[in-house]
C-alpha cells in the first residue's frame, strides 16, 4: 500500500500528483500544531478531494508538526501539542459526515521529528500519554506514533525505547531515500527502523530532496506485512 504525504491541501495537489505518480491508497495530512495549512481548516473540501482522487481507497492519515524546538522541551509542552492535535482530529471527524475512525480502533497519530531535532523523554511522555489515554467514541482510538530518521544522531529511537517511555505504537521512517519508483512500482522494503518498534511507513521519496516534480507530494509505502490504511481515517461515502 503506497500513498502521499503533503503539507499542501489535497485539492491543490490531486491532478498533478496523480498525473506524475498514479492514484494513492492514502493521503497523510497535517493537523495542528503545524506551520502549514492544516486539513482541519477546511475538512469537507479536502476530504471531498481525497474521495475524488481515489474513491476506491479513500484513507486519511494524520500527523502534527510542532515547532521543532518544543520536542526537546517539557512534558507540559508535549501535552499541550497533543491537546491541539486531538482537538483538531475530533473537529474534523465531527465535521465530515462520512469520515470514519479505523475499524480496528487504532488511529496512528504521528508527531513529526526532523533529523536535526532532539526528542526529550519528558516531551514524548507528555504527548504520548495524552494521546494514548484520550477516551473517545467508546474507546481509545488515538495512538501515539513517531515520524523520524531512525539513524539520526539526536535522541529519537533511544527515547521511545526507554523503559520509562509511554508507548509508541509505530514508527514512520524518513530514510533511506530511494528517489525513484512510483506508487504502483515501489522499491523493495529497506526502511530504517528503531529497535523493537515496527516501521509501518517509509517515506522513500522527498520532493524537496530528490528533485522537483511540481507535484509537491512525498511518496510513502507501508510495511509489506501491514496495511497502513487500517490505521487511518477512511471515508465511507463522498462528503
Amino acid at each position: 500500500m503506497a500513498g502521499f504525504d503533503t503539507a499542501s491541501t489535497v485539492q491543490s495537489q490531486v491532478p498533478a500528483a496523480i498525473n506524475v505518480w498514479g492514484a494513492p491508497a492514502f493521503w497523510v495530512r497535517y493537523f495542528p500544531p503545524c506551520g502549514f495549512t492544516p486539513l482541519s481548516s477546511d475538512p469537507v473540501t479536502e476530504c471531498t478531494a481525497i474521495w475524488n482522487g481515489n474513491s476506491g481507497s479513500p484513507h486519511l492519515g494524520t500527523i502534527c508538526a510542532p515547532a521543532q524546538s518544543r520536542l526537546s522541551g517539557s512534558g507540559a509542552e508535549g501535552q499541550a501539542d497533543a491537546q491541539s492535535f486531538i482537538s483538531a482530529l475530533i473537529s474534523t471527524y465531527t465535521s465530515v459526515g462520512p469520515l470514519q475512525l479505523p475499524t480496528n480502533g487504532t488511529l496512528f497519530c504521528w508527531v513529526d521529528q526532523e533529523a536535526s531535532t532532539s526528542l526529550s523523554l519528558s516531551y514524548w511522555n507528555g504527548y504520548a500519554n495524552y494521546v494514548n489515554g484520550y477516551a473517545y467514541a467508546g474507546g481509545h482510538p488515538f495512538h501515539a506514533a513517531l515520524y523520524c530518521n531512525p539513524f539520526a544522531a539526536p535522541p529519537n529511537c533511544s527515547v521511545i525505547d526507554n523503559a520509562s517511555a509511554a508507548k509508541c505504537y509505530a514508527v514512520w521512517s524518513s530514510e533511506p531515500l530511494e528517489c525513484g519508483n512510483t506508487l504502483s512500482n515501489t522499491p523493495a522494503w529497506a526502511a530504517e527502523s528503531c529497535s523493537g518498534k515496527t516501521t509501518y511507513l517509509w517515506q522513500y521519496w522527498d520532493e524537496g530532496i530528490c528533485y522537483n516534480t511540481n507535484a509537491n507530494v512525498d511518496l510513502d509505502v507501508g510495511h509489506p506485512n501491514t496495511s497502513y490504511g487500517d490505521y487511518c481515517f477512511y471515508l465511507s461515502a463522498k462528503p
